[in-house]
């Protein structure tokens, strides 16, 4: 940890919101990945999943304007405390996403991990688009860099 703010607990009052089961009913395959570009950096979005849920916000909201950091943190979405798994997520319409493990703390440590995350998304309810594991460098793909894959 950097400063003590990066544990201060998010609220439901000030931003953090619980994932929400999605009403697509995706096709089987997809062949063409959604646009992307660093316009879209500003409607990133924090998730973790916790033990019992899995929870999310905007990492450039208010509430983490008012931090050191200038930003939430992963750790602002669990007050310090363990996770499952955990990453940014962008909303490319109301039922697709796209979703990386990008985060220090609570990223996943294999593309095995990165794709169950990234499945259990899917399983929810909403067309999925995954950046993947980079093995070579041992680390989740960040947003704007390569294509995202589809999820089946």
């Amino acid at each position: 940890m950097k400063n003590a703010d990066e544990v201060v607990q998010m609220t439901l009052g000030n931003g953090l919101e619980f994932w929400v089961t999605g009403t697509a009913a995706p096709p089987s395959t997809q062949t063409v990945a959604p646009k992307m570009d660093n316009a879209m950096k500003s409607d990133t979005r924090l998730w973790v999943i916790r033990e019992t849920d899995v929870v999310h916000a905007h990492e450039f909201c208010d509430f983490g304007k008012s931090l050191q950091t200038g930003v939430i943190k992963h750790t602002n979405l669990t007050g310090g405390e363990p996770a499952y798994c955990a990453g940014e997520l962008l909303f490319i319409d109301e039922r697709t996403i796209v979703v990386n493990g990008c985060s220090g703390r609570y990223g996943p440590t294999s593309e095995a991990e990165m794709l169950e995350a990234a499945k259990s998304f899917r399983n929810s309810g909403y067309n999925v688009w995954s950046q993947g594991f980079d093995e070579e460098v041992d680390r989740p793909v960040p947003f704007f860099t390569l294509d995202p894959h589809w999820v089946d």
